[in-house]
Order: structure tokens, then C-alpha cells, then sequence
């Protein structure tokens, strides 16, 4: 065997053939399918014509061919279209193919429409009309000088209309574009432009050339009507214009909208060039200057003039500008942009907003910085100018105003003519007051420097309303208004200093929250002098001239409770720092204050809001409602619980018993009342009052004197305790004839019911009439409905004497009508100087007869027994 060596690198190759195979074989099908696909696409622009359904059916019997074809149609010696072609081939149905064909289709206003291209199908139409479908490098030069190519079109003389529907070019002195599918209505000298239109505009043919281009317009379709000189952009409108701004500077501008139209201003011996541009829907703008920061303007329609570089925007104009990181926003319903000339003009909720400052009204005409800043502003109809710092805001308000801005771009003057508002708004609203200023003629103001206030001035009547924060129960807010209000600020700019009101002048407080314990309070004086705190423009105390006067009405409506009035010759409020609310009234010189039918008069009066009570000092202090009036060295008057605390030489006077609610004992219900005293303590809503000092009350001769008097009218009670000694009543007795008597009665208390009628005494009662005396632990006195005794019963330890008679026991009664008594005890005993004694149970005694009768059974005492001694007396 002979051996032999094997090349493993022939092995390999031999391996591999099968999948070199499959490579050369898939490599030659690419290259197949390349061919095909350049022959199809090489092709297709050779293709056949696109008919119309009508002309689907044509003959294919060709009757003739000629080379250098050529002919003149005319009607009546008048030319209506010329047409000559290389070849023409003829069919039975009179169509024909015509190749590097040319037609001149003639108006009868002599206007020449000229066509070609490589391929031709002609189909003759009654009345000298046809249909032309062109192919391959057709041209299109109608009689306005607009040149379009394309490569496939359909011709139909009868409408003069040509249509495309392939990539359109097309061009007329300084403008030319493109679109893919065009109909070209030569008659009325318009071109449709059916999708993906692009459009360039040139200052002139010649720039045109160099490409140098003006302007740029695309949208989705667009109509050139050329008669009017105008193209009408459709869907996705964007329009790119490059010009010179008044500087001198290259300026663009970026046009977006739903739907424009282009008007283009013809030049006698020139192109018409672009004079403006109508844009509708969903407009967006955006203007730059070479070196300056771009304008951006929004609207639902804008009317764009490139001459005068003029804005007309409407449905929602909105403008803005950045500088130094400062925007500039701009809105209005409409608005008049001149960019060149640096003029603004808007109406219709007109809003601009310039770094911190702000302008707003119905309308609002502007002079504007070079970089589209507001420079100075005319603002008329719901004007108002604000400033915004990190500390407050600043804002006036007016029918007109007029705004200047300073070189920093920042505000600097805000005049406000007719009813005017100025208003400061703290950011830090727990510290400080929100101050509202209103004048009917005007205010002015003047700042120096971002949020600092210069001078504000105002004309007119003007109200100054300060509002705090509702963060205290006691809250309130306060309103100064005068004829003439002049504000001083502090030298920070920031806080109100002082401001002095002349004229008329009133202040107004105003509680945020409504309860018993808060008042809205107006104060009202020929002028007012007011200081400030340092810091939070918060009223520290306010000065009012001669004849002040305060009213204070409840916020809450309560029984016993209404409107306050304090008057004064000069009246001071101070107010709390904290709340805002007057927390002290000074009133000095014929002080009065009256609630209801309460009054009170001094000669000074203090009235303090954390107590509400009025201290009354000086001349005579007195009080009086409708039932009774009092009089003190002092009076301490608590308005919030309805009380008066009487000190020194107190004396009251109660215009009547009747008046009292019949709360006194004493018999004359029409009669005043007088109590007098050291010290006296009077609710008024509770109707009571008390009496300390050696208190003493009449009427007429008949008194009550302790150590304490007490009054409580609306339960009708009387009671007096401490060494009690009265004359209450003129009591009748029948001694051979009526006559009226005194009673005194002395006793540890006394307490009188007005219901009941019942006088009550206790401790160490004793009683006197005349030279009748009842002694006592207990005795209650019973009135009839004129308020004289009708019975009386005593109790624990009564003694009963009379001139040589004298009766003791438990318990007695004593009838007036009758002048019975009935004794009660254990035993009972009757004395008697003339007739002897008796002894029992039960004795009742007839004072008028005389006649004692005994009964040794009672209701307490039923085995009890019957005594009796008498004197007998010796016969004459």
C-alpha cells in the first residue's frame, strides 16, 4: 500500500462547497431582484396612461401615423388651440398618441396657456374641446406666468383644468414651491396645491436665483389664486420669514396656524413681493432679533403686515418676551403688536405681567422698550396696576391708570384717575395687615424701588380699610374713611406710619368672628390722628376731635343686649396689637354711654374691651334705665354681664313700686322708691340689685334699713338682713273707730314676696302698732292685693302684749278683718289686767268684742286641758 499525504486545507474546502453553493446562488437571486426592481421602477415612469373611467374603453385600431405633426383648431376664424408633436399616431376613434408633444390653448380674452411633454394622449370632445393626459417632463406655463412641472397630468380644455396628482414644481417671478398632486384651473387663474406643499417667496426674481430666499411657507394644501395675488395655506401652516428689524439687524420670524393666507402687494415694473399674512386657528408666532431675545405670540387669528412689521391678533392674543430672566406676558382678547415702532395696543380683558408688576383692563395701550418691554402704559376701563415682591403686593385700581416703568424695567409710577382702590397685601399675613385704600377721584403712587412705597396720594373722599388675619377670636378689622386721608410711610417704605383723616372722619371696626363678647364698633369724628406700630401696618391708637361719638353693635343678638353709644367732647381708642380691635376708649368732657334703655353720664369714661366695662369718673356719675336711676362717686359699669358697681354716697332712685314689678313692700304702687347706701351692686338683666354700706329704702314714711339690702324684681323678692328695721305700711285698726297706724318691725331679716304677699321676718322678730307689740322667732306677714295686712302669723316663742294685757305661746294669728287673735302653745296663756287669766291649748281672742274663748283640744294638742282665773269685780 502505498501512502500518500492528505492535505487537510483540500478537506476543508471540499466540506464548505455545499454552503459556498447556497451563498453564490442567494447572491445571484439579490441581483435578479435588484434588476427587476429597476427595470419595474424604470418603468413605471414609461408607463400607461392613468384614465379616466370614461376613457377606459379606447380603439386600438390605428388609421394613421405621421411624423412633424401639427395643427390649428379654430371656430368662426377665431384660434382655439394649437398643438404640434414629433409623431402622431391616429385611431379609428379619432384619440391619438403624440409624442414630445406642444399645445397652446388660446382664451377668447387672448390669454395663451402653453403645454408639453414627452408623451401625449389626445381625446377629442364636441365643441372643439378635449382631454390631454401628459407624461414624462410635462411643462406648464399659463398665461400669469406661473411655470409648473411635473411628470404625469390630466388636461380637459372644457374647464381649462389641469391636474396632477404626482410631484408638482412650480414657480412665478419671485415665488416657487412644490406639492405632491396639483390642479391647475387656468381659466380662473388658480392653483391647487393638494398635500405636503413647501412654497419659498424671494425679495425678487433675482434673489430668487441665488437662492437668497424671503420667506418659507408649508402646510398641508394650500390655494393660489393669482388674480388676487394671494395664496391660501391649509392644515399644519408654517411659515418661515427672514427680514431686517429697524436696527438694522437680521430679524426672523416662525409663523404656526391651523390655516393662512398670503397676500402678496404687486410693484408697478416689479414682482409682487409679500405684504401680509392672514393666519387663523391655533396661531403661534415667534419673532427674534439678532442679539435680543425672542417674542413669542399666540392666537386664534393673526393678521401679520411685514411693512410695517404689525401684529393684528385676535381671539386670545398672548405675547411674551424674556429678559435678564425677567418674562414679559402679554394677553387680551385682542391686540395690536407694532414691534418696529415699539406701540401695543390691547382690548378685551387686556392682562400684562412684567417680572413682579402686573397691568390689567379693558384695554391697555403701551409705549414699548426697544427688547418689547412695557415702558409706559395707558390702561382704561377695570384698570389696575400690581407689584409682587417676596414681602407683599402692591396693586391700585381704577376706571384709568397710567403706568411708568423705569429703566430696570420695574414699576415706578401708577396714577389711578376717577373711583380708585390701592391695596397692600402682605405675604407674612399672620403679622401684618391686608390695606385696602379707596378714593372717588384718584390716587397716585410713587415707588422707590421694588415693592417700596415713596408717596401715595389720593383725591376725593377716601376709606382706608385695614384686615387681619382671623387668628384670635377677638379678631377685627378696621376701616378709616375721611374727606381728606393723608398716609405717611415709614423710612423703610414697607409700613404705614401715620395717616391723618380730616373731614368727617369714622372708623370702623369689624369683628371676623360674631359672639356675645364682640361689638362692630364706628367711631365718628370731625378728624382723626393716628399712629402706627413700627412694623405690620397695624393702628396703635387713633386721636378723634370735639363731639366724637361711638356705637357699638353686638354680632350676636342677646336678651339684654344691643347697641352701645359713648359720646364726648374728644374721644382716643387704642387698639391691640395682637387683634386689631379697639381695646380701650378714652372719653373725656360730657361723657355719655347708653345701651338700650340704659344710660350712664361722668365727666370721663373709660371703657376697656378685655372687661367691656365703662368706668365712669368725675362730675356726677349716673345711671338710669326706664324703672330707676343711680347715682356714685363711681361707677364701674360691666357691659359684658349687664352689671354696675356703685361706690361711694350711692343713691338709687325707682321711678315706682309699679316700675319695681312690685318688688317692694311699700303700699303705693305709683310712688317712687328711694335706696340709698355706701355701696351698691345692680344686675340689669337679672333685674337684682344690692345694697352694703347702712343701705336705707323709702317711700314716703315708710322705710327698711339693714345692714343689706337685696332687690330681685323679676322674682318679685325684697330681703334685707343685718339689725332689719322697718315702717313698710300703714296698717287699719278698728278701736271703737278705723284709723290707720304705723307698724315697726325689727328683725335679724326680712324677705318680701311679691306673688305670695307674704312679709317674712326671722330672728328676734318685733313687731309694734301703736301700743300693740308681737315678739317672735318667726313672724310672716300676709297683704292683701293692696298691699296691707290681711293676717299675721308668728311662731317660736311669741309674745303678744297690749296696754294691761298680755299672751304668749307656740304660735299665733292674727286676722285684720276680724281683729281675732288665736293663740296657740302648750299651754297657751292669755293675761289680762281687768278679767283675769286663761290657760289652754287653743285660745282665740276677740279684740274688738273683747271675748276670749278657750279650747283645750287641738290639732296639736288633743288631751290638752283649759285653765281659767278671773277677776271679778265688785258690784257698785
Amino acid at each position: 500500500m502505498t501512502d500518500r499525504k492528505i492535505n487537510p486545507t483540500n478537506y476543508k474546502l471540499r466540506a464548505n462547497a455545499p454552503k459556498y453553493a447556497r451563498y453564490f446562488a442567494l447572491g445571484a437571486i439579490a441581483v435578479v431582484l435588484l434588476i427587476v426592481v429597476a427595470g419595474f421602477y424604470r418603468e413605471r415612469a414609461k408607463s400607461a396612461f392613468k384614465l379616466k373611467s370614461e376613457h377606459t374603453n379606447l380603439s386600438t385600431d390605428v388609421i394613421a401615423e405621421i411624423s412633424g405633426y401639427e395643427r390649428l383648431e379654430s371656430e368662426n376664424g377665431v384660434a382655439k388651440y394649437y398643438i404640434k408633436a414629433s409623431h402622431a399616431k391616429t385611431f379609428s376613434d379619432n384619440h391619438q398618441e403624440l409624442t414630445n408633444m406642444y399645445l397652446e390653448v388660446y382664451g377668447s380674452d387672448g390669454a395663451v396657456n402653453k403645454l408639453s411633454a414627452e408623451n401625449a394622449l389626445y381625446i377629442p370632445e364636441p365643441e372643439k374641446n378635449f382631454t390631454a393626459y401628459l407624461k414624462g417632463n410635462v411643462n406648464i406655463e399659463t398665461a400669469e406666468a406661473l411655470k409648473i412641472k411635473t411628470n404625469n397630468i390630466v388636461y380637459t380644455r372644457k374647464t381649462e383644468v389641469a391636474e396632477a396628482d404626482e410631484l408638482v414644481e412650480f414657480e412665478r417671478d419671485n415665488l416657487k414651491g412644490r406639492s405632491f398632486g396639483a390642479t391647475v384651473r387656468m381659466a380662473a387663474k388658480q392653483l391647487d396645491l393638494l398635500r405636503e406643499v413647501e412654497i419659498e417667496t424671494f425679495e425678487s426674481p433675482e434673489l430668487a436665483k441665488s437662492g437668497v430666499r424671503y420667506a418659507k411657507l408649508n402646510a398641508a394644501s394650500a390655494t393660489f389664486e393669482q388674480a388676487a395675488n394671494k395664496i391660501a395655506l391649509n392644515g399644519g401652516v408654517a411659515v418661515n420669514i427672514a427680514s431686517k428689524a429697524s436696527s438694522g439687524n437680521a430679524q426672523t420670524t416662525d409663523v404656526q396656524a391651523a390655516r393662512s393666507v398670503v397676500y402678496f402687494s404687486p410693484v408697478e415694473g416689479k414682482s409682487p413681493i409679500l405684504k401680509k399674512v392672514e393666519l387663523f386657528d391655533n396661531v403661534h408666532i415667534v419673532s427674534v432679533e439678532s442679539g435680543q431675545t425672542p417674542t413669542n405670540i399666540d392666537a386664534g387669528y393673526a393678521l401679520f403686515d411685514k411693512d410695517a412689521d404689525r401684529y393684528e391678533l385676535k381671539n386670545g392674543a398672548h405675547i411674551t418676551t424674556a429678559t435678564n430672566e425677567k418674562p414679559t406676558d402679554i394677553r387680551a382678547e385682542r391686540a395690536i403688536f407694532e414691534q418696529t415702532a415699539g406701540k401695543l395696543a390691547l382690548t378685551g380683558n387686556a392682562d400684562i405681567t412684567q417680572g413682579g408688576d402686573n397691568l390689567k383692563g379693558d384695554a391697555i395701550f403701551a409705549d414699548l422698550f426697544r427688547d418689547n418691554k412695557i415702558k409706559h402704559a395707558v390702561i382704561r376701563g377695570n384698570a389696575s396696576a400690581k407689584q409682587v415682591t417676596i414681602e407683599r403686593t402692591t396693586s391700585v385700581a381704577a376706571p384709568e391708570l397710567n403706568a411708568t416703568f423705569n429703566e430696570a424695567r420695574q414699576l415706578s409710577n401708577a396714577n389711578a384717575i376717577g373711583q380708585s382702590t390701592a391695596e397692600l397685601t402682605p405675604m407674612n399675613k399672620a403679622s401684618y395687615s391686608h390695606v385696602v385704600m379707596t378714593a372717588v377721584s384718584g390716587i397716585g403712587v410713587l415707588f422707590k424701588g421694588e415693592g417700596l412705597i415713596d408717596v401715595m396720594r389720593t383725591d376725593g373722599r377716601t376709606t382706608i380699610n385695614l384686615s387681619v388675619p382671623n387668628n384670635q377670636p377677638d379678631s377685627a378689622n378696621k376701616r378709616l374713611t375721611a374727606d381728606a386721608v393723608k398716609t405717611i410711610f415709614g423710612a423703610n417704605g414697607k409700613d404705614i406710619a401715620r395717616a391723618e383723616a380730616a373731614g368727617n372722619a369714622e372708623i370702623f371696626i369689624e369683628p371676623l368672628n360674631a359672639s356675645k363678647n364682640n361689638y362692630r364698633t364706628t367711631i365718628n369724628a370731625p378728624r382723626f390722628d393716628c399712629e402706627f406700630f413700627a412694623t405690620g401696618n397695624n393702628v396703635r391708637s387713633c386721636v378723634g376731635g370735639r363731639k366724637a361719638r361711638v356705637s357699638r353693635t353686638p354680632t350676636v343678638q342677646s336678651e339684654g343686649r344691643g347697641t352701645q353709644y359713648l359720646t364726648a367732647d374728644q374721644l382716643t381708642a387704642q387698639f391691640n396689637e395682637r387683634s386689631n380691635d379697639a381695646e380701650k376708649l378714652d372719653a373725656v368732657g360730657n361723657a355719655k354711654f347708653t345701651e338700650l334703655d340704659r344710660n350712664a353720664i361722668a365727666r370721663e369714661m373709660s371703657f376697656t374691651q378685655s372687661d367691656q366695662t365703662v368706668r365712669l369718673r368725675g362730675g356726677e356719675p349716673t345711671v338710669w334705665d326706664a324703672s330707676a336711676r343711680a347715682k356714685a362717686r363711681e361707677i364701674d359699669w360691666d357691659t359684658r354681664n349687664s352689671k354696675s358697681f356703685l361706690r361711694g354716697g350711692v343713691s338709687t332712685t325707682y321711678y315706682s313700686r309699679k316700675k319695681m314689678r312690685d318688688s317692694s313692700p311699700f303700699a303705693s304702687s305709683d310712688k317712687p322708691v328711694f335706696v340709698t347706701a355706701e355701696n351698691a351692686e345692680i344686675d340689669h338683666n337679672a333685674e337684682t340689685a344690692v345694697y352694703t354700706g347702712n343701705p336705707r329704702g323709702w317711700q314716703e314714711n315708710n322705710y327698711v334699713r339693714a345692714a343689706k339690702l337685696a332687690i330681685d324684681q323679676r322674682r318679685g323678692n325684697f330681703f334685707a338682713e343685718g339689725g332689719v328695721q322697718s315702717l313698710l305700711y300703714n296698717a287699719r285698726v278698728r278701736q271703737k273707730k278705723e284709723s290707720l297706724q304705723p307698724v315697726y318691725a325689727a328683725a335679724g331679716s326680712m324677705n318680701y314676696n311679691r306673688d305670695s304677699r307674704v312679709l317674712q321676718y326671722r330672728n328676734s322678730v318685733d313687731i309694734r302698732q301703736g301700743s300693740d307689740r308681737i315678739t317672735s322667732g318667726v313672724v310672716d306677714v300676709y297683704l292683701d292685693e293692696n298691699n296691707e295686712v290681711a293676717k299675721t302669723i308668728a311662731e317660736q316663742n311669741v309674745v303678744i302684749t297690749q296696754p294691761n294685757r298680755r299672751a304668749a305661746g307656740d304660735w299665733a294669728q292674727f286676722t285684720t278683718a276680724d281683729e281675732v287673735a288665736i293663740i296657740r302653745g302648750n299651754p297657751a296663756t292669755v293675761s289680762d289686767a281687768e278679767n283675769g287669766s286663761s290657760q289652754s291649748g287653743q285660745i282665740t281672742f276677740n279684740m274688738r268684742d273683747n271675748k276670749i274663748a278657750s279650747e283645750g283640744k287641738t290639732k296639736q294638742n288633743t288631751s290638752g286641758r283649759t285653765r281659767s282665773v278671773y277677776k271679778v269685780k265688785p258690784t257698785p
